[in-house]
């Protein structure tokens, strides 16, 4: 914990004119001269005193602000507890002091700095505050010190207090909406599904029979079949399970290495086929299809086919931890077979058919605009094509 005064520029003005006044006041003594330059003087030691001993032991802390998305407000909430047991809070801001260390990047490279502002607070009263953030980029974005400072009541001499509180949280990446016709022609169907899974249920092929139990439909009941004690069955069906689509982010090219034109952004490239990659998740899982996550050239492990929003949440942080400036590895990455699950390969530069299965989609950022219902700012789709050169980039969005 640290604790440092600061002086502003009218607390500046202020002084020069306490010294003026102090000089005058000894070089020709007089009543009223000592007077006001005695009340100046009370005014600075009433000031330091007022903001210090309110910000004296007072304890702040986060409170856990979860995860954030670039382009979309995170809300960083604060606990303030002022430390005094006499003197109570006022006008006290709270802001994100940047990170000491400089081998790491703190939330300076992510977002534009925001404060938390406190009006009051009692002696020994706990208060929230909160200052929003807005991610330009995905990643881990580190917090490292927090800083609350009052210059209350004059506004003369401010004093601040430091405290150590790191926190580390993951900013997603940039998504848009897919139109669900897409995403039905990734499928190679509809949405619906048509295999039998291994669950039963009302619905779906039949699987056998059981007894009957309270609260079983009367449409589900075999009326020309009882139990030897004369008991109704009811009809047990299958139910279908959903469609099944596995993603596969191509990154086994460095960024330096990529089959791009001249003057092009490479690591924004690879940025827009991350997002392309987390919109697919998203909008396909919100359909209620299971999808998985598969990053070719990374020593990230795959991610099974899941469903529901504790699996995106899931996809869409293993998408934010991926670090573009680690080396890239040229493993083996596991194909399914077409009748398991449909697949989509999301490359960076140009096509690749051979990762994938025959069946695979083969895509690039390019897509984007075609696939998004409201496209997010991306490129000229045909600058982009033209970058992925020759006919490579005639095949994308077609299957190999």
């Amino acid at each position: 914990m640290r604790y440092r005064y600061h002086l502003n520029l009218a607390g500046l003005l202020y002084l020069a004119v306490t010294l003026l006044v102090g000089f005058a006041a000894t070089v020709r003594p007089n009543n009223l001269l000592v007077w006001i330059f005695g009340l100046l003087l009370g005014l600075i030691v009433i000031s330091g005193l007022i903001s210090g001993g309110a910000l004296f032991r007072i304890s702040m802390r986060r409170l856990d602000p979860m995860n954030g998305r670039v382009d979309r407000p995170l809300v960083v909430r604060y606990a303030i507890q002022g430390g005094s047991r006499f003197i109570p809070l006022f006008d006290v801001r709270i802001r994100e002091v940047p990170c000491a260390n400089v081998e790491f990047a703190d939330w300076t490279s992510f977002a534009a700095e925001a404060s938390a502002w406190v009006l009051h607070a009692g002696p020994g009263e706990t208060v929230h505050a909160e200052a929003v953030f807005v991610p330009r980029r995905r990643g881990r974005m580190r917090f490292d010190r927090l800083e609350a400072r009052s210059s209350f009541p004059f506004g003369l001499i401010g004093k601040s207090v430091t405290i150590g509180k790191e926190l580390e949280t993951l900013i997603f990446p940039r998504t848009c909406r897919i139109r669900e016709g897409a995403i039905e022609k990734l499928l190679g169907g509809g949405i619906g599904g048509g295999r039998s899974g291994p669950g039963t249920g009302s619905i779906g092929e039949y699987a056998g029979l059981r007894e009957y139990r309270p609260g079983d439909s009367v449409r589900s009941v075999a009326w020309k079949r009882f139990r030897p004690d004369h008991s109704p069955v009811v009809i047990q069906r299958a139910m279908p399970s959903p469609p099944r689509l596995i993603l596969i982010l191509d990154l086994r090219r460095p960024t330096a290495q990529l089959r791009l034109i001249e003057g092009s952004n490479h690591r924004e490239r690879e940025e827009e086929a991350i997002s392309f990659v987390a919109s697919i998740a998203e909008t396909s899982i919100r359909l209620g299809v299971e999808v998985g996550l598969r990053i070719a050239g990374t020593s990230m492990p795959d991610l099974p086919m899941r469903g529901g929003r504790r699996h995106l949440d899931r996809l869409q942080a293993h998408l934010a931890a991926v670090e573009l400036d680690s080396e890239r590895l040229d493993r083996e990455t596991v194909i399914p077979s077409p009748n398991v699950a449909s697949v989509v390969v999301i490359h960076v530069d140009r096509v690749d058919p051979g990762l994938g299965n025959h069946g695979a989609w083969h895509l690039l950022p390019a897509n984007l605009v075609e696939f998004a219902e409201r496209p997010m700012e991306v490129r000229d789709s045909a600058a982009q094509s033209r970058e992925s050169g020759g006919s490579d980039s005639d095949d994308a969005g077609a299957a190999a």
